[in-house]
């Protein structure tokens, strides 16, 4: 992005301020400049340009040379943040407030552009409140990994901002339900245009989400439940996933956990996503899809405040799908998520693979000062790809890993 083009975005800050001073409005600033170098020994699936890393790439064969295995580095400045956080006076005998987020690291023509992270209001009541706009899913939740890098323990877990209209009611001091209604932007499901948010536009159900939360001073507990509609073409699939998560947090000691049973979670940036379950007589058009189950867990344990030292463990398993996939003509599956490629092997033929099983060990070191944080972080991820199987299993599994070693340096304001 250009300097003119910021001049906007500036001026709009400039007078969005000087209202706040002349009405009841309030409005604090804040945000970080975030400077990240990392290093990978091997390909990924990732996301704004490796900054979020997600899995290994399998072995694809040219010539008998793995074309994934190629190590990579980069120093990038684009994980750079502004923020305001607004109050405002009261409406309908509710408290209101709201958040206006962005960051660097969209995507354009000038390559990276001022995107939007979370732009919300927020209605309190005594016991209610009522949240419109775009903000991190319910799934990503309260309870989430504390980690150096921007990935913040996807796949492992769910990884999405979105557009939402959610009520949360609290029944007593402690607990509390929500209720959320969601459609896809910027964190989209896959199908044949690849990922869009055409797919659950024009299946017109939004996605729903109902949880209960626990929270004391100490611990917070919750659980929840998903359930997502898309319409990749004419026909629709329906998808549920669940989750469980608990967290305990001291004046130094941070140990939290979460188990998330999903069902084509690939918008979530999560692996496994839905296969075609039958095709038309011409073998060419799909009549009824099917979704690929999954299973991951993480824990992710924190020490200190100045100094400190934190670890993730991560475990991601492929348990099928649900109904058989049908083959198309010339014996191919077709499937739609992350995870699912078509490589080469040693005889140069093509193989339909998927992720079976991930895992990741991400220990990290921190050094934070009032206005600087100076961290470097070690990641092991390892993918078991096989070839699939019409069940939505893998067959002749092997096993391809990344070393990525991360670094670190925030200025915060």
């Amino acid at each position: 992005m250009t300097f003119k083009k910021l001049i906007p975005c500036f001026l709009l800050f400039i007078s969005i301020t000087t209202f706040a001073q002349e009405t009841t409005t309030k409005i604090k600033f804040y945000g970080f400049i975030g400077n990240d170098f990392y290093f990978n020994s091997r390909q990924n699936k990732e996301m704004v340009d490796g900054l979020v890393q997600l899995f290994p790439l399998p072995v694809d064969l040219n010539a008998g040379t793995d074309k994934n295995a190629v190590p990579q580095a980069e120093l990038l400045s684009i994980n750079t943040r502004l923020g305001l956080e607004i109050s405002g006076a009261p409406i309908l005998g509710a408290k209101t407030s709201g958040k206006l987020e962005a960051d660097f690291a969209g995507f354009g023509t000038s390559f990276y552009v001022f995107r939007i992270r979370q732009a919300y209001m927020k209605l309190n009541w005594n016991k209610t409140e009522l949240l419109v706009g775009q903000t991190w899913h319910p799934l990503f939740g309260n309870v989430a990994p504390g980690t150096l890098s921007v990935n913040g323990g996807a796949p492992f877990q769910p990884f999405n901002r979105s557009p939402q209209v959610r009520l949360k009611q609290n029944l007593c001091s402690t607990l509390s339900l929500t209720a959320a209604l969601l459609y896809e932007m910027q964190y989209t499901s896959t199908g044949p245009l690849g990922p869009c948010s055409v797919y659950m536009k024009n299946a017109i159900i939004p996605e729903l989400f109902l949880g209960a939360e626990n929270k004391t001073s100490h611990w917070t507990n919750g659980i929840g439940v998903d359930y997502k509609t898309i319409s990749p073409d004419t026909k629709k699939i329906s998808s549920l996933s669940a989750v469980a998560y608990s967290q305990y947090i001291n004046s130094k000691f941070q140990l939290k956990g979460k188990v998330i049973y999903g069902q084509n979670m690939s918008n979530q940036l999560m692996i496994g996503g839905y296969g075609v379950s039958k095709f038309a007589a011409d073998s060419a058009t799909a009549v009824s899809y099917t979704n690929f189950n999954n299973v991951s867990t993480w824990v992710n344990a924190v020490y200190g405040t100045k100094f400190q030292v934190g670890l993730l463990l991560g475990l991601s398993q492929n348990l099928g799908s649900s109904e058989l996939l049908d083959l198309k003509k010339g014996g191919k599956l077709t499937n739609y998520g992350y995870g699912f490629y078509d490589v080469n092997d040693a005889s140069n033929k093509t193989q339909q693979q998927m992720i079976d099983r991930l895992y990741r060990i991400a220990p990290n070191v921190t050094y934070n000062l009032q206005n600087v944080k100076f961290g470097v972080e070690y990641d092991f991820t390892a993918a078991s790809y096989g070839t699939i199987q019409r069940d939505g299993s893998v067959v002749n599994p092997y096993t391809v890993s990344n070393n990525r070693v991360l670094i670190s340096l925030m200025y915060i304001f």
